[in-house]
């Protein structure tokens, strides 16, 4: 079922083409948001409220990131940053898909 914000239709099912976490962390700071690796020895990224510097607080987390990326894992980390407020036009600018 296609998500109904998503406008430009064809990129949304181009988004498993997003292979590597590396990707979403370019994206993330080209749209100013902070970015954190696990320091616990865990595979994931953090991708965080920039105005919320406190990792410790769960309301920073605007998505997680795994190692791991399909396509459904990317339709999910493109709605949490569009649900933070970011316009779908600006992410994917900086996932340079448009």
């Amino acid at each position: 079922m296609p998500e109904e914000r998503i406008k430009r239709k064809q990129l949304w099912v181009q988004l498993n083409n997003v292979k590597r976490p590396q990707e979403w962390m370019k994206a993330a700071e080209k749209l100013g948001l902070s970015v954190a690796a696990s320091s616990g020895g865990t595979s994931h990224c953090t991708i965080r409220d920039p105005n919320n510097q406190n990792r410790e607080d769960i309301k920073s987390l605007i998505a997680t990131v795994q190692k791991n990326l399909y396509k459904q894992a990317n339709q999910h980390i493109f709605k949490q940053i569009l649900n933070f407020g970011k316009s779908e036009d600006d992410i994917w600018r900086a996932l340079g898909m448009l």
